[in-house]
């Protein structure tokens, strides 16, 4: 086990993971309350438009993927307002228009392109301490806003409409929100990947959803599973010789799995009683 921690790019992956884990579970406290679950799926999908583009242009595929997290959540938020398309409409067309972008970027580019497939399914050879620092830049800030806007973020996660009626600047929280959930999915897809991203923002929610009573009790089990499965992932893909992203992602429904099962019975125990 020691032997582990001898090498910097298992160290920059390790962390890379627990980073990137403990940001996307605290979001998905508040994806899975919303009820906003493919917003996820959406950024990830549309963040392979922005890393095709890179490629076929040489660009800086970290600041392109970023802009283009912004973009998207941008064009989430303006098109979504308007009452005749819904926020998963639209991020069903920029999924599909994005996707197909990068097809046809990947397609005009000449020979093999190799890190399109690490950004798909993820490869640890590829954290460095760069990705390290911006991960670790992203998770504060999350937690910072979680910690200083916490009644506001309340009343968004449970009831937007009962919040405008309290002064809460619902629009632009919600828009903050959809930035944030973008730039975690694209800064996470080095260690996961595009395509197992998103289970990320979903499970460690629905697994503090199970235990919790309240947001807040969410957010310290939610953030608990995310670091558990990032660490666990990286070390079972390191001894068994397997690809992290996979491995993340199977140790996290792992967690789901056995968390259901004491639910279940500690529920089932409750009323027989």
């Amino acid at each position: 086990m020691i032997e582990l921690f001898s090498y910097d790019f298992i160290i920059y992956a390790i962390l890379a993971a627990i980073l990137s884990s403990f940001s996307a579970s605290i979001l998905s406290n508040y994806i899975v309350l919303k009820k906003m679950e493919f917003i996820g799926e959406g950024a990830a999908h549309t963040a392979f438009g922005g890393i095709a583009l890179a490629v076929l242009f040489d660009f800086n595929i970290d600041i392109i993927s970023i802009i283009t997290a912004i973009l998207f959540g941008t064009a989430i938020y303006f098109i979504g307002k308007k009452e005749k398309i819904s926020e998963n409409s639209v991020i069903g067309m920029l999924l599909s228009f994005s996707m197909a972008l990068g097809v046809i970027f990947l397609y005009l580019k000449p020979g093999y392109t190799p890190e399109i497939s690490s950004y798909l399914f993820g490869d640890i050879l590829m954290v460095n301490s760069q990705d390290v620092k911006i991960l670790g830049i992203v998770s504060f800030i999350i937690l910072f806003l979680v910690i200083a806007f916490n009644k506001e973020l309340k009343y968004y996660a449970y009831n937007s409409r009962m919040a405008k009626n309290f002064g809460v600047p619902i629009n632009l929280i919600n828009y903050i929100f959809l930035i944030i959930v973008s730039i975690v999915v694209v800064t996470s897809v080095k260690i996961i990947g595009i395509i197992l991203v998103t289970s990320l923002l979903i499970t460690p929610g629905v697994i503090a959803k199970l235990f919790a009573k309240s947001l807040n009790q969410m957010i310290v089990i939610s953030s608990f599973i995310g670091i558990l499965s990032g660490f666990l992932g990286i070390v079972i893909a390191y001894f068994i010789d397997i690809p992290p992203g996979p491995s993340i992602v199977v140790t996290l429904f792992s967690l789901f799995l056995i968390s259901y099962s004491i639910n279940y019975l500690k529920n089932k125990t409750f009323v027989n009683k």
